[in-house]
């Protein structure tokens, strides 16, 4: 095994074996590793969503319009509907779940049948009506509707000089 080049303070060379790979030994510097550059698997920004995402959705994703909230609140109301719709047609009776056709000794179809909670997913949908009617009032209030733009502007004058034009300027001389 090498022995380390570095010398000692009286002047002799070290007599320590070096590290492997080094020509020093680890009281010189031979052993000093570098720092571990960083998290490699750490979520980079984005690359959470855009993971889970179709490529159709990831080419929509930069054309949506953000800062408003009247489409999320249409789109709500109207699963509202379709909501208070089905529970007008369904009520509690059960509905098919899943159909399993089996095959082997027994045979037959098994169907899973279940009452679906109406109620509760109503109030889900009420409560994100109320909360988007919140911030969408925020949202008016801090900035306000845009008005049109201004294409004609008319001055009246109510109370101008009573004197001959130009006798008070300075600047007429």
């Amino acid at each position: 095994m090498a022995l380390c080049g570095a010398k000692t303070r009286s002047g002799e060379p070290c007599k320590r074996h070096a590290v492997p790979g080094s020509s020093r030994c680890k009281l010189h510097g031979g052993a000093a590793s570098k720092a571990n550059k960083a998290n490699k698997h750490a979520a980079k920004p984005g690359s959470i969503y855009s993971q889970f995402l179709t490529d159709e959705e990831n080419d929509l994703l930069a054309s949506i319009e953000l800062g408003r909230v009247d489409d999320e609140l249409r789109l709500t109301r109207i699963r509202l509907m379709r909501a208070l719709a089905r529970e007008n047609e369904f009520g509690n009776e059960l509905e098919i779940d899943s159909e399993k056709v089996e095959t082997g000794e027994m045979g037959g179809v098994t169907t899973t049948s279940k009452v679906r909670d109406y109620s509760g997913l109503i109030d889900k949908l009420t409560a994100r009506i109320e909360s988007l009617e919140r911030t969408r009032a925020e949202l008016l209030k801090t900035n306000p509707l845009e008005l049109p733009p201004v294409t004609r502007i008319e001055i009246e004058v109510v109370g101008g000089r009573k004197d001959a034009p130009g006798a008070n300027d300075a600047a007429a001389g």
